[in-house]
């Protein structure tokens, strides 16, 4: 009886650490429109014909499942032509459950690397916008306003700088953290590398 407890017990114990190293990404779009069309989940380094996973669309939804226990980040996309309806999305595929919403503004939600990726991207996306806008500005100011401008710029590529260094500092060791330090790395002082790759 003892040894059927202890058999029992383990199972147990092995379905759990499972549990907790499976990563659940539940999508939703609006409507059923794209019913039938593929989405596919792409890691960002790497990615082969092995590598790359794919599930179908059905009543406006899909779903992904898979291991956790080296999260990495991929992005969710569908077919070209529809990319410019359906903005593809980073996640992280960390052990949870992700909630995903496919539209010309895309989200994710749920776990927290995927929490900290939504913040940088909308972020990121603010940052774009002011810098855009700008750019816009000294290509039809005068002379008199456009140093007013590259100092405003500046002021927004440091604070953005900062805001990356932060983020870094922050999730260093996750795979949101390392990603966001590649893309981001170059505008950082040596003061500041030298700081995370010491951490």
């Amino acid at each position: 009886m003892q040894k059927i407890y202890c058999f029992i017990t383990l199972l147990f114990m092995l379905s759990c650490a499972s549990f907790e190293s499976k990563y659940i990404i539940e999508g939703k779009l609006k409507g059923k429109t794209y019913d039938g069309e593929f989405i596919y989940l792409v890691p960002v380094e790497g990615a082969t014909a092995e590598t790359v996973d794919s599930v179908q669309i059905k009543d406006g939804a899909f779903r992904f499942e898979g291991d956790a226990s080296v999260p990495s980040i991929c992005i969710l996309r569908t077919r070209p032509l529809l990319r410019m309806e359906l903005q593809e999305l980073l996640v992280v595929t960390e052990p949870g459950t992700i909630s995903v919403i496919l539209d010309t503004e895309s989200s994710a939600k749920g776990t927290p690397q995927n929490e900290a990726l939504q913040l940088w991207k909308e972020q990121k996306r603010n940052s774009d916008f002011a810098y855009t806008n700008i750019n816009q500005q000294l290509l039809e100011a005068d002379e008199s306003k456009k140093e007013e401008l590259k100092k405003l710029q500046m002021k927004y590529d440091k604070e953005y700088s900062n805001f990356n260094y932060n983020f870094v500092k922050q999730y260093k060791h996750t795979a949101v953290g390392e990603f966001v330090y590649k893309m981001t790395g170059f505008s950082f002082t040596p003061e500041q590398k030298k700081e995370l790759n010491s951490l």
